[in-house]
């Protein structure tokens, strides 16, 4: 369920070097899709929990991949801002 996270490892362990690089662009495409990739996964599963406890605890990881997603984003354009503005 989790595979697609471990091909982002690296640059989300060196986020702040993943941002400054020149293909940053397409490593933040690529952290984006594994977020979206693993989410879709955690959905299904959620739909198909055998106990309120599985499906509950789906919900939330699914959650945390939709956030983590939403702040890689947001200090990409974050990052991109800067960099127009200097």
């Amino acid at each position: 369920m989790y595979e697609a996270l471990l091909g982002i490892t690296q640059d989300l362990n060196t986020l702040d070097a993943t941002l400054n690089a020149p293909d940053s662009q397409q490593r933040v495409a690529r952290i984006v899709a594994a977020f979206d990739e693993t989410a879709n996964k955690l959905s299904a599963a959620t739909q198909s929990a055998g106990s309120d406890h599985d499906r509950i605890t789906f919900q939330k990881l699914y959650r945390g991949m939709i956030a983590a997603r939403r702040i890689v984003l947001s200090l990409h354009e974050r990052h991109a801002q800067r960099q127009s503005a200097g």
